[in-house]
């Protein structure tokens, strides 16, 4: 990396007036519905087009619509694609910036908690196969990712909630500055104080660039970065939030929507496996009950679900098509206490036999 990732992130003090200084010939933005609905102004005077909300628009039907955008605006191969939006928008921008007339410039604005502080740092882009999550994909960094942490104050309680699964995440990982951070402000201050909650996507956002800088192709330390994951994937796939939905007129101005209703989000899913995982090392005898009620206790704090009622039997089925999988061992990170988190090569049989044990606990 000739540039480092840290170099890329930026904390702004107003979307029209970075977008006016980067957004002029050769830029296309890509916005998700929800954010123009609430922040349209900011991205007035800007070609831009728009998608639905949702996993579901992780999908090929998706890129090729962003492409014959592209395509249409005349963006060359120095041209720029700027995804404004969550996780999801900042995956399909990536890929689609990637793959592009092999590759043009991309950069993010970030309006989720999750998209702050994990989704929009790392350059890991993707697109879900069916219900297997970002099976299609590349690794290229974003050449800026522009913060603007007032976009926070119109997220839903769930929305933010979902976020901090993977900020506790991180401190669970790291330990350090932010698990300290946690511990000195509650929900409320964070709500209440932009200042705090700034801190707060700085602090998460660190220990994701420090990793990505020593591990970008997830040779080794990045695994770690998967800690709920593997579990967390495997309940969001059987929630089928990355189930195609409908057919896409490639160049339609409307995307089919998905059906709204009850399922798990991303956060709510890893925030499960974090603690299930939590809970296969206390099993294992690799970490003390304690830690255990620690992360339950953050979970708890944010609404996060920390157990699933879905068959053990069923969850091994997706988990046998992780990425991760070797053969009948699994890469599982094994979170042992607050700053201590490893990569632990896992039988397959020794992961469904937890999993059946802790479902009748």
């Amino acid at each position: 990396m000739s540039t480092s990732i840290k170099q890329t992130l930026h904390f702004i003090g107003s979307p029209e007036e970075f977008l006016a200084d980067i957004a002029v010939q050769n830029t296309l933005l890509l916005i998700d519905e929800n954010v123009l609905k609430l922040h349209g102004k900011c991205f007035e005077g800007f070609d831009s087009i728009t998608i639905p909300s949702g996993e579901s628009q992780k999908r090929m039907e998706v890129v090729e619509y962003i492409i014959a955008a592209l395509l249409d605006a005349g963006i060359d191969r120095n041209g720029t694609l700027i995804g404004i939006g969550g996780g999801v928008v900042t995956d399909l921008t990536g890929f689609v910036a990637s793959v592009y007339l092999r590759g043009i410039n991309f950069g993010f604005l970030p309006t989720t908690l999750l998209a702050m502080c994990d989704a929009s740092i790392g350059g890991k882009n993707g697109i879900n196969f069916g219900a297997f999550k970002n099976m299609v994909g590349t690794i290229t960094q974003p050449n800026f990712i522009a913060f603007y942490p007032a976009f926070l104050s119109t997220l839903s309680d769930r929305e933010f909630n979902s976020g901090m699964a993977e900020v506790i995440k991180h401190a669970v990982i790291n330990g350090g500055a932010l698990q300290n951070f946690l511990q000195e402000n509650k929900r409320a201050t964070l709500l209440e104080n932009p200042e705090k909650l700034k801190e707060l996507c700085q602090l998460a956002a660190e220990v994701k660039v420090t990793v990505v800088e020593e591990d970008e192709k997830e040779n080794g330390l990045r695994k770690k970065l998967n800690l709920g994951h593997t579990i967390g994937h495997a309940i969001e796939a059987l929630n089928d939030l990355t189930a195609p939905v409908g057919f896409l007129q490639v160049r339609a101005q409307s995307i089919t929507h998905p059906s709204v209703n009850s399922k798990k989000t991303h956060g709510e899913c890893v925030a499960i496996g974090m603690v299930l995982a939590a809970r296969i090392a206390v099993r294992k005898g690799l970490a003390k009950e304690e830690f255990v009620e620690e992360v339950i206790a953050y979970c708890n704090a944010y609404g996060l679900p920390i157990k699933t009622e879905i068959k053990p039997e069923l969850l091994m089925e997706k988990i046998l098509k992780d990425k991760k999988r070797k053969s009948a061992e699994i890469d599982f990170i094994m979170p042992y206490s607050f700053g201590d988190v490893r990569i632990v090569s896992l039988a397959l049989t020794e992961l469904e036999n937890h999993l059946k044990e802790m479902a009748n606990e």
